[in-house]
């Protein structure tokens, strides 16, 4: 088996996948709450309980691959897999196989989860793509049938705009966001929680559609990913709501790279 990870801005996500070849089966994930002060030996300790708690012998571990937008996390991993299971590891990184092409004015400014969502769209779907991920932030990038990453939009994330608002305004309740039915409200919980949900809702859809417009997409699809896009997947924005899209790529890119 191997250990696959997403390290982002505020989540770390883990998933344990099958070694075998086109097998994406996710047979266990967790998250973990992003810190820059975690040591190797606890990122160990965490690793170990949570493959404790689904039954897996840590022996059988072959492989790790990661990819990460928090650079001063990356030796850690590494360190981290090195001392407690092998020396064998993948980093996404602009030297990493993928049958994608990255068509970004600089290849190397476009964040590595973000290809890796892509590696993942077009390896399953291989259609005219735009593939929301909400988390840290909400990115919303194209893809092309043939595989062409042509780059996309990047705001802030719901989470990212909710902390920014209550920090600012000292009278405003804490809020958790979840799924409105109605964006008329009656007190001031409910018009922070209908305002951020359906101002989400309507700006994802504006821009997906000023994006299909730019690129002339006449068949497509919406693929949602990330800890957010679970609030609007009973909704029109997404054909497809892939929670775990990262580590499905991650496999996909550990097989190519294999």
């Amino acid at each position: 088996m191997i250990l696959a990870f997403d390290i982002g801005n505020t989540n770390i996500e883990i998933g344990v996948l099958p070694y075998k070849k086109d097998d994406f089966n996710i047979i266990a994930s967790a998250r973990y709450y992003t810190r820059l002060d975690v040591t190797s030996d606890q990122m160990a300790l965490f690793v170990f309980n949570f493959l404790s708690a689904n039954n897996i012998d840590r022996k059988i571990i072959k492989k790790m691959i990661f990819s990460s937008v928090v650079p001063p996390l990356n030796n850690l991993f590494i360190d981290m897999f090195k001392d407690y299971f092998s020396n064998d590891y993948i980093e996404v990184n602009e030297k990493t196989k993928l049958t994608i092409t990255n068509c970004y004015k600089n290849p190397r400014e476009v964040g590595s989860d973000r290809l890796v969502n892509a590696q993942a769209v077009y390896h399953l779907y291989k259609k005219d793509s735009i593939i929301v991920d909400m988390g840290t932030a909400t990115t919303l990038c194209v893809l092309t049938r043939d595989g062409k990453y042509l780059g996309g939009t990047i705001v802030p994330g719901i989470t990212t705009s909710v902390s920014a608002l209550i920090n600012k305004a000292a009278r405003l309740p804490s809020i958790k966001v979840q799924k409105q039915d109605t964006l008329l409200a009656e007190d001031t919980t409910s018009a922070i929680e209908s305002g951020v949900y359906f101002s989400n809702y309507y700006a994802v859809k504006g821009m997906i559609g000023k994006l299909v417009d730019e690129v002339k997409f006449k068949n497509f699809i919406t693929i949602g990913t990330g800890g957010s896009a679970k609030l609007f997947a009973d909704t029109d924005l997404f054909n497809y709501n892939e929670p775990i899209l990262t580590l499905k790529g991650l496999k996909i890119i550990l097989d190519l790279n294999t």
